[in-house]
């Protein structure tokens, strides 16, 4: 009987893999190996917070190839000793750090010989022509993957990010088909659209939705039981929001804008701490969860060549996910996200054997994140950490300035409810399947809906309106029957 409980655990163990659980034993070990780090760490954080002004939270973790090896977090609640809910299980978005994963997908249904990502796009997605003005089947899935396919559409962009839609990928695909821009060179241009149409491709061949197929593969193999591609999984409010904030008002706009139809391939996905740390280290140490040596090999290595300098880091190439960028002489894999005021870091040295993850949400400190993550990998690597920070710390500021400073509407510029302006309500429909635009009435003030996003009327200096969405604020014009807002035309 012990023999036989024995081999039912083994096989439970190899049925469920060895993803990398959060591990006090880990802690004590990085601790033991760099006593100072905590201290000096949190000191840094704290000061930078109070010397800004910040508001919202900052949360941050060192993981190597064992999994989880320190967490931090900080708001305004933790520094005056209150009780918090920040902690390595809140929820967080992480944008468009979620192109990796689904470089990884894309990976795992190639090894698997569900696709070939050196096949054609015409092949696995004939329906996707582009009018017939573009050669698809000169656009590889890789291409789609390491953003060299040359194609984008601003319709399908918006309505996947920010604003939503109904007709589900046949919609997309229409969109795609007759509102595009191209270009033949080849060369890498950053955008959303090549990993959401690859989502499409892994759909067409698999039969199931990118997001059972991010479940099935990614999350369920690494136990990453607190992550999901739907906001409605998530207890709404215990997702960390989006924070606009100036120095005069403080938050001013505070929320988080994305809903399950706007959770998509390139940005679309929750997650905490604790399961993200089981993610980055399975990069770390490659181990056989996910994918085998020689899948990870090419997982992790440039497909092409970029040459972008992003706040300290130079970025040299993009493998099907992840930036390949290098830091302190110091090969990284980078992929960060950004959506209004949240920014994320997901970072590893693939030669270090450590990673880093960090997130803030107060817009004015987008920076934040990469600023600690950097004086985080030179403490560990024994480098100047300090003398350092101080550098970079003058490219920090200026950015915080630039963003406290930008202006806002208030109060006094909102547009007052009354018998003339009650004109303007409606809905407004546009002739190439934009979402629709609604105004109506909110107590005391008029609110402007676009697909999913909403937010107050306020009258601006050229003689129209504006409102602020949360994501984006738009401004637009009303003349009879007729709404315009940038190149689009509404009538009601």
């Amino acid at each position: 009987m012990r023999l036989l409980f024995l081999l039912i655990l083994l096989l439970i163990t190899y049925a469920c893999g060895t993803s990398k659980d959060v591990s006090p034993e880990n802690a004590s070990k990085f601790k033991e190996k760099h006593p100072s780090f905590s201290t000096q760490f949190a000191n840094k954080v704290e000061d930078i917070y109070l010397e800004k002004g910040m508001y919202g939270d900052f949360i941050f973790a060192v993981v190597d190839e064992n999994g989880l090896a320190y967490s931090f977090t900080l708001n305004r609640e933790i520094l005056k000793g209150e009780e918090s809910s920040l902690d390595n299980d809140t929820p967080i978005y992480i944008a468009s750090s979620t192109k990796s994963f689904t470089g990884t997908l894309l990976k795992i249904l190639e090894q698997e010989n569900v696709l070939d990502l050196n096949n054609s796009l015409q092949e696995y997605l004939p329906k996707l022509n582009y009018s017939d003005s573009i050669e698809t089947q000169n656009i590889a899935i890789k291409n789609l993957l390491n953003h060299t396919h040359g194609t984008f559409s601003t319709s399908m962009t918006w309505k996947t990010a920010f604003l939503g839609f109904s007709g589900g990928n046949d919609e997309l695909i229409e969109d795609l088909n007759n509102d595009f821009l191209y270009d033949p060179s080849g060369n890498y241009r950053y955008s959303n659209v090549g990993p959401i149409i690859s989502g499409m491709v892994a759909e067409e061949m698999t039969g199931k939705t990118w997001k059972a197929l991010m479940n099935e593969h990614i999350f369920t193999p690494l136990q990453m039981e607190n992550t999901s591609t739907n906001v409605s999984d998530f207890i709404f409010k215990d997702i960390r929001p989006s924070l606009t904030v100036t120095k005069e008002r403080g938050i001013i706009e505070k929320g988080f804008y994305k809903s399950d139809i706007t959770m998509h391939a390139s940005g679309g996905i929750i997650s905490t701490i604790n399961d993200l740390s089981k993610w980055l280290a399975a990069n770390i140490d490659q181990d056989n969860v996910l994918l085998n040596d020689t899948s990870w090999g090419k997982l992790h290595t440039s497909t092409t060549n970029q040459d972008k300098n992003y706040f300290t880091y130079h970025r040299s190439g993009y493998s099907l996910g992840w930036d390949i960028a290098e830091y302190q002489n110091n090969k990284m894999l980078t992929r960060f996200g950004g959506l209004a005021g949240i920014s994320f870091h997901i970072s590893f040295m693939p030669d270090k054997k450590v990673g880093i993850i960090a997130f803030s949400n107060d817009n004015r400190a987008y920076l934040l994140p990469h600023l600690m993550a950097n004086y985080a990998y030179n403490l560990i690597n024994e480098l100047p950490a300090d003398n350092i920070f101080k550098s970079e710390k003058t490219l920090f500021n200026k950015s915080f300035e630039r963003e406290d400073d930008i202006p806002y509407p208030d109060d006094s510029q909102i547009l007052a409810v009354n018998t003339l302006n009650d004109a303007i309500m409606g809905t407004y429909h546009n002739a190439e399947n934009w979402p629709t635009i609604e105004i109506h009435k909110e107590g005391d003030h008029y609110v402007f809906n676009w697909g999913i996003l909403k937010g107050k009327i306020f009258r601006n200096d050229q003689g129209g309106y504006t409102s602020n969405l949360g994501v984006l604020s738009r401004n637009f014009h009303i003349k009879g029957n007729s709404l315009s807002t940038g190149s689009l035309i509404y009538k009601k």
